[in-house]
């Protein structure tokens, strides 16, 4: 062995005699405990931290794919597809969120839609459910969704009601009953081979499911059902339009044939159906001043169906006294189309003393408003 080993500034010797080895061997034990360097501690904080950085990117990055794929949930995210929001309405709350991706997902899942964007219209919260209406927009036809989520699970409860009809267009409302249950009015009307066509309901959440109660009683979704078909059946026989109060019913015309010229719609005026009070309903006006407007508002712009009252007001000051004539304001807008029309109309009556004023028929009405939805454009009706 080579005695002669080359010494370096880290060697420690333990040549010599005995004692000398034990008093070194001593020394490197007892040897005082010397801090680690202020800047070798500063420094391995500063790792630690940017190490937590890294991670909040990377969990910020996530966030923002979620989004640019169509959902913003702050909730993990169910397996299925994300939700295409409508960013024009987006939903407003985060259980909004749930309920819209709950809705959209199971019928996407059961039927797939092809290029969607989803829209949560309107709900009613019972306990530890929701009851959701959805409107999904995609490349052939338009489609309206029902169903319910347990509100802790967020798990749909039940099958869902669905309908698609080519530009559908969704009208929806809340109302109590006569039993003060919070029921939800809806009409969902589009087009099918140039004429109009839908499907309306009054529904409502019956502890954790839902429950029709016009135009038929009961649960319709269950396939090849009696109740299905009657209501079918009646919606293929009727058009309901939202009206102030309710629905505005016409029925189809028996004189309509497919490719005849006359009559060109296959709807009339028939009916309407009342769910809750509006100073504007049939029942809030004097008789017949609201089917008489209604009828107006058909012949003048000659499409029975395709417009619908908003509002009808009594205006004092337009009235006329002298020659017996109470005029009421007139709102209605297009059902598939962005149009609105504003009016005034002009009903004659005979004042007895002591009598209601029985009103006789529509003397005129004058068209001041028709708006196509463009900003400053008004044209002539």
């Amino acid at each position: 062995m080579n005695k002669n080993m080359p010494r370096t500034p880290l060697s420690t010797p333990l040549s010599g005699s005995a004692r000398e080895a034990e008093i070194r061997i001593r020394n490197i034990f007892s040897a005082p405990k010397r801090q680690p360097p202020r800047l070798f501690l500063a420094l391995m904080c500063l790792l630690v931290l940017s190490c937590g950085n890294l991670v909040s990117c990377q969990v910020a990055e996530v966030e923002q794919d979620a989004q640019q794929g169509g959902t913003s949930f702050s909730n993990p995210v169910p397996v299925g597809r994300g939700v295409p929001v409508d960013l024009e309405h987006p939903p407003q709350s985060e259980q909004e969120e749930w309920l819209l991706q709950a809705l959209f997902q199971a019928a996407d899942q059961a039927e797939p839609f092809q290029s969607p964007t989803a829209q949560l219209i309107n709900f009613i919260r019972q306990g530890d459910h929701i009851m959701g209406a959805a409107f999904v927009k995609d490349h052939l036809e338009n489609t309206l969704i029902l169903g319910v989520m347990n509100q802790e699970t967020k798990e749909m409860i039940g099958p869902l009601f669905r309908y698609a009809v080519k530009g559908g267009v969704p009208n929806t409302v809340t109302f109590q009953d006569d039993e003060g249950r919070d029921c939800l009015l809806y009409t969902f009307n589009g087009q099918m081979m140039g004429q109009y066509r839908g499907q309306a309901g009054a529904v409502r959440l019956d502890g954790t499911d839902i429950t029709w109660e016009w135009p038929v009683e009961g649960d319709i979704r269950d396939p090849g059902s009696t109740l299905q078909k009657e209501y079918e059946d009646y919606c293929l026989g009727h058009l309901a339009l939202m009206a102030p109060g309710g629905v505005d019913i016409y029925e189809a015309n028996p004189e309509f044939e497919w490719g005849q010229e006359e009559p060109q719609s296959m709807w009339q005026l028939s009916a309407g159906e009342l769910f809750y009070a509006d100073s504007s309903s049939a029942a809030a006006l004097p008789m017949p001043i609201y089917f008489q407007t209604l009828r107006w508002l058909a012949e003048a712009t000659g499409d029975p169906g395709g417009w619908r009252i908003t509002a009808l007001t009594a205006d004092e000051e337009r009235s006329d006294p002298e020659r017996l004539l109470d005029c009421y304001t007139l709102q209605a807008r297009e059902e598939l189309g962005d149009e609105t029309l504003t009016a005034d109309l002009f009903f004659s009556y005979d004042a007895q003393p002591g009598r209601w004023r029985s009103y006789d028929h529509l003397d005129h009405a004058e068209v001041y408003e028709v708006y196509d939805g463009t900003p400053g454009v008004k044209t002539a009706f």
